[in-house]
């Protein structure tokens, strides 16, 4: 039995009352901010695979660029070059709210190009391999900013699923068993009252009744 060890009175049944609506409505609060959560990893975990097949395609792709570029300018030229060029990209952060949690991701940008060799010796396939790789590199970020939303929602779905645990478990079964303990024992008093009202009513008739003989 949870019942909370307090006097059986009046003004304490309307506390506990009290705090026992305060509780259940706390409790439907937190179990829809779970359904929420829950809903929204669900739907955020659906777009982390459509990003993984994504850049899973994206991957093949350039690697296929990769080879054709290979064969035609050879893999020596190829990375010569790609170490005398540099992309400089721009890592922006943005932040969104959802039930109270702040929810932060990152957007990548390519920048301009800096070359430090002249554009010779390789092919087309190789611009295209640089073409390809930003769509890489942007789902990649994508992919980082969803999978942090579903760590971050999935930490506040633990601590929503112990309250509410806490709450249907320990708080409101207390509050339940102490609010019929304190009415029980009010109505028994009220019972205990009333007989001996009557009995002293019967005693006083009787000294009466006894008091005219």
């Amino acid at each position: 039995m949870n019942r909370i060890d307090i006097a059986p009175t009046k003004s304490n049944l309307r506390r506990v009352k009290s705090e026992l609506s305060f509780a259940t409505e706390g409790f439907d609060l937190l179990n829809q901010k779970r359904e929420i959560l829950v809903m929204e990893i669900v739907k955020t975990i659906k777009s982390i695979k459509d990003v993984e097949a994504g850049l899973e395609a994206e991957l093949s792709a350039l690697y296929h660029r990769y080879r054709k570029a290979a064969v035609e300018s050879g893999t020596t030229a190829i990375a010569l070059k790609s170490l005398s060029e540099k992309i400089n990209y721009l890592l922006e952060e943005y932040s969104s709210r959802l039930m109270g949690i702040t929810i932060t991701g990152y957007t990548l940008k390519p920048g301009p190009l800096e070359v430090n060799s002249p554009m010779s010796g390789t092919g087309a396939s190789y611009d295209m391999i640089k073409a390809q790789s930003v769509p890489v590199l942007e789902l990649v970020a994508r992919y980082a900013s969803l999978a942090k939303k579903v760590f971050l929602l999935s930490a506040e779905l633990k601590k929503v699923q112990r309250r509410v645990n806490a709450l249907e478990k320990i708080f409101i079964p207390a509050y339940e068993d102490t609010k019929k303990y304190i009415s029980d024992r009010l109505e028994e008093i009220d019972r205990e009252e009333i007989f001996i009202k009557k009995l002293i009513g019967r005693r006083k008739e009787q000294d009466n009744e006894q008091g005219e003989w």
